[in-house]
């Protein structure tokens, strides 16, 4: 996600509005005027404080099986356009192309189509076993089912945990806690202030996890509501959501944040946002991580982005195909995520402070981690 579909082209406007935006972090608005809103706003800056603090330590496995050698692994993304679907995906090849194996990755073009067709293939081709990059389990149950009766296990990466997907294991963000993150920020920022127009997109259950994480947060301060919910799909991100957005801010030029369901949801935003007039009195939030939105972040035009590791997410999906193929049962890794601004978003794309390559390889070669 960039795990969406096709935003890279629309960076060069966005970054015109460089410098208009806000760092993030301190307050925007005026005193809170009573008790319960400093205390409100204490809560949510150390939460917002916590959220951003590095992460320099893993809950990573002790034991492991030794990794099989020359496996071949097909791996779908949810669309090579932008970053976290592909990166992700040539992650688990990074850290797999040690032990000889072969992780071919395949383009899902955004279409459930082209998404079961992959499938299918890497079944009639015998493929060892097949990792889903953002691909909802839901639009492939019949595939799914196919790759289980010829006992091939299929991992996905960023999507929830859903009883019954027919997916040995899961590696995905907190979606509802990276809600409640932006949330506490969009309060601390305001001074328990805010008046939201929130991107909502309902093709994606995480998506709507991270929706219901931020409104339920939000709730908590009197005096901030969301003003109005724009719809989005990806088919329509580039032709309906900057327009889409410009109408909300004009019927509510009070509104102070712009909050996007995913970093592409952000971009096209941002193009509304600066369509209104609303450059730099308005404050754009995304989530994921995607290279574009690292720079609008840097230049002020995106004021937040919560951010997961495409990198680890990766790494972690290989430690799940090396288990499913040694016979061990299947598990579930969270990702971990860091709220980033203007002063402190890094250069390169983030991978976590963690060692956890070093890590992982050491326990993929000798089974286990130090005395583990």
């Amino acid at each position: 996600m960039n795990r969406w579909r096709g935003v890279a082209v629309f960076l060069a406007g966005a970054l015109a509005l460089a410098g208009c935006g806000s760092s993030g972090g301190s307050a925007s608005g005026g005193g809170s005027g009573d008790a319960a809103d400093r205390t409100l706003i204490a809560a949510a800056t150390a939460a917002v404080s916590a959220g951003s603090a590095p992460v320099t330590s893993l809950s990573l496995p002790t034991k492991s099986p030794i990794a099989p050698r020359n496996k071949r692994i097909v791996a779908v993304t949810c669309t090579n356009e932008g970053d976290g679907c592909p990166l992700s995906a040539q992650a688990v090849g990074e850290a797999t192309r040690q032990f000889g194996w072969d992780v071919k990755v395949i383009d899902g073009k955004g279409d459930p189509a082209v998404w079961n067709s992959a499938i299918l293939n890497a079944i009639t081709t015998k493929a060892d076993a097949i990792v889903l990059s953002a691909v909802a389990p839901a639009l492939v149950k019949d595939a799914l089912a196919k790759a289980a009766a010829a006992k091939i296990p299929v991992v996905t990466m960023f999507q929830p945990v859903v009883a019954g997907d027919g997916i040995y294991g899961h590696v995905r963000p907190d979606h509802a806690a990276q809600g409640r993150l932006a949330a506490n920020w969009v309060i601390a920022d305001s001074q328990a202030k805010a008046k939201v127009i929130e991107v909502v997109d309902a093709e994606f259950v995480e998506l709507g996890q991270r929706s219901t994480g931020f409104n339920t947060e939000l709730k908590k301060c009197g005096g901030c509501e969301v003003a109005q919910t724009v719809d989005s799909t990806l088919a329509t991100l580039s032709t309906r959501l900057p327009g889409a957005i410009t109408a909300a801010l004009q019927k509510h030029p009070d509104a102070t944040h712009v909050v996007a369901a995913t970093d592409n949801h952000a971009l096209f935003a941002s193009q509304g946002i600066q369509a209104a007039g609303r450059a730099g009195a308005v404050k754009l939030v995304g989530y994921d991580g995607n290279s574009p939105n690292y720079r609008l972040v840097r230049t002020g035009v995106q004021a937040m982005d919560v951010v997961e590791s495409y990198t680890l997410q990766g790494w972690l999906a290989a430690d799940l195909l090396i288990r499913a193929l040694s016979g061990e049962p299947g598990r579930d890794y969270v990702l971990p995520s860091r709220l980033f601004t203007k002063d402190t978003m890094p250069a390169g794309l983030w991978a976590t402070e963690a060692p956890f390559k070093e890590q992982l390889t050491e326990l993929w070669t000798k089974g286990a981690v130090g005395n583990g």
